[in-house]
């Protein structure tokens, strides 16, 4: 979080898992001396880091970053915060009161279009669709985002007592930083074609396994070891190419081995998503430094 335009504390709308906040202060120290005229981020989440370059280089840098993820509902989200403020602010408080009046499996239901009996419903479409995904992921279990193999929402109810669905003020602050419309992408990391020397890249893909039991079924679908590698390229390509070049990843020795021709960094963050609470605490994580970076 930080404090852009007055009093007001600018962050991320949505709860995301693997969000970046925590780990800030330790990547900004590889982009906050860099000379940058265009931000391009191919993995975008909840977009920690990238409210944090506007922070470090300025305001006007939104005229010309892209922000991109291959989750539709969350590009739409964004879109919609974009170009819709005041519709969005108003359906997530008209959800509100269903989520009260019935409750957070009636919102998840519509969401997905389909009830626990597997009875079709009507379907959230639309900003209303934007406006339900805020409030479910204020309200479901650990603010995950996870769907099942016919591509449904599955996250079950969080306990919160009195959860805040949306916050007006960060929302029109959102709003106002984001970039234009078409530059809010929703495609693959390695389609985003204007990116050329001088960029600054930040990728933060879905993360590799520390073993074979510690992933769940991602929102981006299946991000194996194949598309690791095919990421391990594109980011290379980039380097050879002159951009700015930083990825987070697990501390996997599986991204230790494909990434050994760069500097590989450990650093420790905090990560909730483990059910059993004594198994929850700092964990080590890399990050990868393009060679343009290490080399200011």
């Amino acid at each position: 979080m930080f404090d852009l335009f007055g009093d007001i504390e600018v962050k991320p709308v949505l709860k995301w898992v693997g969000g970046k906040r925590e780990l800030i202060p330790d990547i900004r120290k590889y982009y906050k001396n860099l000379k940058s005229n265009k931000y391009i981020e191919p993995f975008f989440g909840g977009g920690s880091v990238y409210f944090d370059i506007l922070k470090t280089f300025g305001v006007e840098l939104k005229e010309t970053s892209i922000i991109n993820d291959v989750n539709t509902d969350l590009i739409e989200m964004y879109k919609n915060i974009k170009s819709y403020p005041d519709e969005v602010i108003q359906y997530c408080k008209e959800l509100e009161k269903d989520y009260y009046k019935y409750d957070y499996y009636h919102i998840r239901d519509r969401f997905n279009g389909l009830d626990r009996d597997k009875n079709k419903v009507e379907k959230y479409e639309g900003v209303v669709r934007s406006s339900s995904l805020i409030l479910l992921n204020r309200t479901c279990f650990n603010g995950l985002y996870r769907v099942n193999s016919k591509g449904l929402f599955n996250v079950p109810k969080g306990n919160y007592k009195n959860p805040r669905i949306v916050d007006e003020e960060n929302l029109y602050k959102l709003s106002s930083l984001l970039p234009k419309t078409e530059n809010i992408r929703n495609t693959q990391f390695d389609d985003i074609k204007e990116v050329g020397k001088g960029d600054l890249v930040y990728f933060d893909p879905p993360y590799q396994p520390l073993n074979e039991t510690s992933s769940f079924t991602s929102y981006s679908g299946s991000f194996g070891r194949d598309e690791q590698i095919r990421l391990r390229d594109y980011f290379k390509k980039l380097n050879d190419d002159g951009v700015y070049v930083i990825l987070s990843n697990s501390s996997s020795p599986c991204i230790k081995e494909i990434y050994n021709e760069f500097n590989v960094v450990k650093v420790y963050c905090s990560r909730n998503i483990n059910s059993k609470f004594n198994k929850r605490g700092k964990i080590p994580e890399f990050l990868v430094i393009g060679d343009h970076i290490k080399n200011q």
